[in-house]
């Protein structure tokens, strides 16, 4: 039976001195390829969110961080525990104390991903008033030869013509109807890197500001894309594929392999609903399936909605 004396866990806002910590037992966790370390300083100095630890003793154990997205739209993320203090549940704790924090600082809607092997994490989600939205898979387009190694067929322009029309950020017009009302395959989300919102003015406005939001096929179709990099390479990465007929969304992913080799990209990637009109699409497209699983999408409304 513990006694008095023995170390107790305790979630906190997090605080710079607890780097060492973090950074020592993220460097192991997927392979040495946790991102933690790029992101930490710039979570720490994060005015809107939450950034949490958990404290066992002298050390600092786990870590979550609540992000604000865009008004009303907030993301649950890095959630990270000490792989010697797995016994504890410092993930269950470090999640009810995100949400609560969220309950009482936050509104909207607040989402989370989590890998479909998790099962665990469904439970938690689930008994903390989350509801499953979204399944996501990773596609890529790249091959052993390389981008373009699937034959592209020629759709839409003619040969040299782009499908492409950039969309400017002053001239959104009826871009956000258009992607609210196209998006029923993804269950209206949009990626902006592994982190999952509904497209809003200020999304599209900041995608179009990157040069990133493509109106495709005389507006047949909305694409929204953003820059990533894997293994030291560039990646044209999709936020979303809006499109005005499923049966056309082959071509606008296929034009996306053309618009990705034009900007000197290296592959283009997506991690897209799983559904089946779109993975048939993919396929059809030249892209393959890059992942083992899926990756679960949860949200839950504010208690004030």
């Amino acid at each position: 039976m513990p006694s008095f004396s023995d170390p107790r866990l305790v979630c906190r806002p997090a605080l710079p001195s607890d780097t060492d910590d973090v950074l020592e037992f993220t460097k192991l966790i997927w392979e040495g390829h946790d991102y933690i370390k790029y992101v930490w300083r710039e979570w720490l100095d994060d005015p809107q969110g939450l950034l949490a630890a958990a404290q066992y003793g002298l050390h600092t154990v786990g870590i979550a961080k609540v992000t604000l997205l865009s008004p009303g739209q907030w993301w649950l993320e890095g959630l990270r525990v000490d792989p010697q203090y797995q016994g504890l549940k410092v993930g269950s704790h470090l999640h009810e104390y995100t949400d609560h924090w969220w309950s009482s600082h936050g509104d909207g809607v607040i989402r989370l991903m989590t890998s479909s092997e998790r099962v665990q994490v469904h439970h938690l989600s689930e008994r903390t008033g989350y509801t499953k939205v979204g399944e996501v898979a990773k596609y890529c387009s790249q091959d052993s030869e390389g981008l373009g190694g699937h034959p592209v067929k020629q759709v839409g322009p003619a040969q040299g013509e782009s499908a492409f029309e950039p969309v400017a950020a002053d001239r959104l017009g009826s871009v956000l109807e258009f992607a609210s009302s196209h998006l029923s395959h993804s269950n209206g989300l949009m990626d902006s890197g592994w982190r999952f919102s509904t497209p809003d003015q200020a999304t599209l406005q900041d995608s179009a500001r990157r040069g990133h939001l493509h109106w495709w096929d005389n507006r047949q179709g909305l694409l929204a894309t953003f820059e990533d990099e894997e293994d030291g390479a560039r990646i044209l990465s999709i936020s979303f594929a809006a499109i005005a007929q499923t049966a056309s969304l082959s071509g606008l992913l296929r034009d996306t392999i053309d618009l990705a080799r034009e900007k000197r990209f290296a592959a283009v990637h997506w991690l897209a609903p799983v559904e089946s009109g779109v993975q048939a699409a993919l396929r059809e497209a030249g892209y393959v399936l890059e992942w083992e699983g899926t990756g679960y999408l949860y949200a839950k409304s504010h208690p004030s909605a």
